[in-house]
């Protein structure tokens, strides 16, 4: 997720390292609609199966965590149900809660 943030909001040739944790999740806003997945037991502690399918790209599974209020990856069982948002709602967030 690191590498997926510092993306996001790098824009020059130099390496700027942000800290994911720094952006407060708990205001993240559902407002654009999300998808509801229910993890498979063969998804289980491969939660980036999950981000790969609906974001194209595995950085997403922390933020997937993250969003679901979920700790660690342990936690899931099979048919929790997840919300993943939009992935430009997830860009567009960290941009706007940079610190």
């Amino acid at each position: 997720m690191r590498y997926k943030v510092m993306t996001i909001l790098d824009e020059t040739d130099n390496v700027i390292l942000y800290d994911p944790s720094s952006i407060n999740w708990n205001d993240f806003d559902f407002s654009n609609g999300y998808y509801k997945h229910q993890v498979s037991s063969a998804e289980l502690v491969k939660l980036y199966l999950v981000a790969y399918a609906y974001y194209g790209d595995v950085d997403y599974e922390d933020i997937i965590l993250l969003l679901n209020k979920i700790e660690y990856v342990w936690d899931i069982v099979p048919e929790t149900e997840l919300k993943l948002p939009k992935k430009d709602d997830i860009d567009n967030f960290i941009l706007d809660n940079i610190k």
